[in-house]
């Protein structure tokens, strides 16, 4: 019974596996810019050195220049969420090694609650990312409805 009881403790302690080829950061350092969108601290501090990761395969809606007010309201929402999930954890970064047409890598964050852009997705903050014009406008009818 102890023997049974010690291999449950150790099972709870054991550390979350991080991804394979991931960069652990503490996410107290890392910056919400959105709901898809993060800032790395840089490894040695310099002005303007932050890596922007933009998470992989979502879409979170727009808090910045959000094309309706229910769009910004989610995009807050999710922002905040993505927050809840770094803050106080051990996170996983996993670039791709490709980069968006903005400059920001593309990559996927893990936390002990799993992939955050899953989580997001699960949770209804974020939608499936699809390139292209008609899938713009499809994610922006998502958030907007006819309010655009």
């Amino acid at each position: 019974m102890i023997r049974a009881a010690a291999l449950v403790v150790l099972m709870v302690a054991a550390p979350w596996p991080a991804p394979a080829h991931a960069e652990a950061i503490d996410g107290n350092r890392i910056v919400i810019i959105d709901g898809d969108t993060v800032a790395l601290p840089c490894s040695v501090p310099a002005r303007g050195c932050a890596e922007k990761i933009r998470f992989i395969n979502i879409d979170a809606p727009e808090s910045f220049r959000p094309h309706c007010d229910h769009e910004r309201a989610v995009g807050l929402q999710a922002k905040a969420r993505v927050a809840e999930l770094l803050r106080g954890a051990t996170v996983y970064v996993e670039r791709t090694g490709r980069k968006d047409r903005y400059g920001r890598t593309l990559g996927n964050l893990t936390t002990a609650d799993g992939d955050v852009g899953a989580v997001l997705m699960k949770e209804g903050l974020a939608v499936a990312y699809r390139p292209g014009a008609a899938a713009k406008a499809e994610r922006i009818a998502h958030w907007c409805g006819s309010q655009v």
